[in-house]
């Protein structure tokens, strides 16, 4: 197995290791330390990818792996938040819609032949979905969002009057991943209309 890909799947044992960070140690270090393993988590989004365009790695297995892991961390995270009630259930549930539904459209386009971000056709839907520059921005916005949130409940344990001061700041990054999440996910349902056409439409 590569190299980049080994590094996607490293994410898991690491993603493992948060929860039970999060969820088995009340501890204010032992949460600085979580925090500091988060970022590490979402960094290692990025290093596999500088890895694999380095060494000439990319593979279709990759992409789907690397996918695969983010959707397993996006989607793990904001429902560990909501369990610790910092999250809205609807966050959660917007973001695992966007994602089984995109993610299924995309299988049909890669039976087509038009794999990944190769099914965008429409220049906004390039952009929006398939561009380097939304794809970090979409990446940090939600690496941010995380930390905050991760912040705000180790201060729980050390200094619980500053929790109230994070929340209108939290409240606004949820609202901008969530609203990256939509408007990344339409794209994809409009551009993926013509994998659905049957030869008499």
């Amino acid at each position: 197995m590569s190299l980049a890909n080994l590094i996607t799947l490293a994410r898991l044992p690491l993603l493992l290791l948060l929860l039970a960070l999060l969820f088995g140690v009340p501890s204010f270090g032992w949460q600085l330390a979580g925090l500091a393993l988060l970022i590490v988590l979402f960094l290692l989004d990025w290093v596999d990818g500088y890895v694999a365009r380095r060494r000439r790695e990319v593979t279709e297995l990759g992409a789907v792996l690397d996918v695969a892991l983010d959707r397993a961390v996006e989607n793990i995270l904001w429902v560990a938040f909501l369990t610790l009630n910092m999250v809205p259930l609807a966050v959660p549930v917007i973001f695992l819609i966007r994602s089984f539904v995109v993610d299924g459209i995309r299988g049909v386009a890669l039976a087509k032949g038009k794999p990944g971000f190769a099914m965008m056709h429409s220049p906004l839907g390039r952009f929006l979905v398939a561009s380097r520059f939304m794809r970090a921005f979409y990446g940090l916005a939600k690496g941010v969002t995380f930390s905050f949130l991760w912040l705000t409940h180790a201060l729980r344990f050390h200094d619980p009057a500053a929790v109230s001061a994070l929340q209108p700041v939290n409240f606004g990054l949820i609202l901008i991943s969530t609203g990256l999440c939509i408007l990344r996910g339409v794209p994809v349902l409009l551009d993926g209309r013509i994998f659905f056409r049957t030869e008499t439409d």
